[in-house]
């Protein structure tokens, strides 16, 4: 009993460690509104795709005026940080 205990806390443990270990800023969006938590108190939203014409200063200016902190091109899309 105690060797089947223990072989699930490491499961248990091993899945932790890979969800801790992965990169959470890759998203994977079909052009819909995403948001992804990055600590406790930020979080990034995602809506735009950016473009030639649409591209860093515009979606960063787009965040200001939306009353986001600051905003930028995250994988082709226009994200807003908190």
């Amino acid at each position: 009993m105690n060797i089947i205990k223990t072989y699930v806390i490491l499961f248990f443990v091993a899945i932790l460690m890979t969800n801790t270990l992965s990169n959470s800023n890759v998203l994977a969006s079909s052009g819909q509104i995403c948001i992804v938590v990055i600590g406790a108190s930020k979080y990034v939203v995602c809506s735009v795709p950016c473009t030639r014409k649409y591209g860093e200063y515009e979606c960063w200016s787009d965040c200001i005026q939306k009353r986001y902190n600051d905003g930028g091109c995250v994988n082709g899309q226009c994200c807003c940080k908190m």
